[in-house]
């Protein structure tokens, strides 16, 4: 087989791969194992998945199966390859990371175009892009982080700066949308809302210090974090109207981002009251739909307490829970007790997960760690299994999305009373109305 055309079958197989392996597996050694496969007579496809499949990758489209067609950001999915885009650079940002043992210069930021946004990251230190280029995009490819597609830049990705007039402002109109909605690759946003909090700190790009604000805003429908990259003096108990902001969203929680690009505008206070930014209380349904919220109250019964719960051993250094007298970090130490419970919560629209820290338990337990110490753990798991299992609680905090689904981590907590008589009645009256 000519070695070009060979060189293609190893760039589909290095592309099937993705650069999480390209420390690990060789072109070298890719080259070495598919001419032999070659030598045998097996099938190029057959020979290329046998390779991608040992070395840990997912399924690549053939040669005849992949398009160089333009696909739409708002199109993409999970584990995409051969990727082509046309985008607009709506933010860049260098970053040192350790691999091996090497340091290593790389970027992250955001890309758009008129269906939407998403995040990248790029494995080329010497990549020369700024904000606001536009550029056409060949081989790159998408892979799921903390239930967002996110696009990698590899190695072997093709990026050419073209006409801005390609991809015009106009195709990013900011679309207008209340706090509950944002999410992920939405695009250019038109946001009104309440600082309730803001934060200064300086970070160094380029060489230049630059002052970064950051904090939580909230309409009557939720709240959000937001990052500021220019100082618009604005106020904690601002109302603003922030045009042409990007929302990136971390485990499942939105945080708007804006520089002098955007348009800020400060509004009469009466357009938000105060009193309007209750707590949002949410089904659970929808925080697992949107895989997190920030600041949320949650109602359901309690239908699963998980193991782990009860006193637990935790590292003095780092207090992470330990297993078998071990930190997964720091190995075998003198761990100290602490008390908690890991809850299923479930509303009859979806279910989440919520761990309690000592006092949250101990408020609802109605006893102590020191007296938890003194019972054997049959004992103990059975006081706990007798005072929470299938009861109602309410909940307040933080709701976060990853891998292992949608958990709520409790800064308040309370059984709620449920008579089920008086909700049988509740219910046979409803559906006597309904007939």
């Amino acid at each position: 087989m000519v070695k070009d055309n060979l060189d293609s079958y190893i760039d589909d197989i290095l592309n099937a791969l993705g650069d999480d392996f390209k420390t690990e597996v060789s072109r070298e050694n890719i080259e070495k194992e598919l001419s032999k496969f070659m030598e045998y007579g097996v099938p190029i496809d057959q020979a290329k998945q046998t390779l991608i499949k040992k070395y840990g990758g997912q399924a690549v489209l053939t040669s005849s199966e992949q398009s160089s067609e333009r696909k739409l950001i708002s199109d993409l999915q999970p584990n995409e390859r051969s990727v082509n885009l046309l985008c607009r650079v709506i933010a860049i940002n260098p970053k040192e990371i350790t691999v091996k043992g090497d340091i290593r210069k790389i970027f992250y930021g955001i890309l758009g175009d008129e269906s939407g946004t998403i995040s990248f990251t790029a494995w080329n230190s010497e990549l020369d892009l700024e904000r606001g280029d536009v550029v056409e995009i060949s081989n790159a490819y998408t892979r799921e982080w903390q239930g967002s597609v996110q696009l990698n830049l590899g190695d072997r990705i093709s990026i050419k700066k073209t006409d801005k007039e390609k991809l015009p402002e106009s195709a990013f109109e900011p679309k207008t949308m209340k706090i509950v909605d944002l999410r992920s690759g939405v695009g250019a946003v038109d946001v009104t809302a309440r600082i309730l909090e803001i934060n200064e700190r300086e970070t160094e790009i380029d060489g230049e210090t630059k002052k970064i604000f950051s904090g939580i805003l909230a309409d009557e429908t939720g709240k959000a974090q937001f990052t500021s990259w220019h100082d618009f003096k604005f106020k904690e108990e601002d109302v603003l109207q922030i045009t042409g902001g990007y929302v990136k969203s971390w485990k499942g929680i939105p945080q708007l981002t804006f520089d002098q690009k955007a348009t800020v505008k400060k509004l009469d206070k009466s357009k938000i009251p105060k009193k309007d930014l209750q707590i949002n209380k949410m089904p659970l349904f929808m925080i697992v739909e949107k895989r997190g919220a920030l600041d949320v109250e949650v109602e359901g019964t309690i239908i699963d307490i998980r193991p782990g719960s009860g006193v637990i051993l935790r590292c003095p250094e780092c207090n992470r829970a330990m297993t078998n007298n071990e930190c997964s970090i720091h190995g075998a130490v003198e761990g100290k007790q602490d008390l908690r419970v890991k809850l299923v919560v479930d509303d009859g629209t979806g279910s989440v997960n919520s761990a309690l820290n000592k006092e949250l338990s101990e408020d609802l337990l109605g006893k102590t760690l020191e007296e938890y110490k003194k019972m054997d753990e049959v004992t103990m798991l059975e006081d706990i299994n007798k005072k929470l299992f299938a009861h109602r609680i309410n909940l307040q905090g933080n709701a976060l999305g990853d891998e292992f689904g949608t958990s709520l981590i409790a800064r308040k907590a309370k059984l709620i009373d449920f008579d089920i008589q008086d909700e049988a009645d509740k219910l046979s009256q409803e559906l006597e109305e309904l007939l």
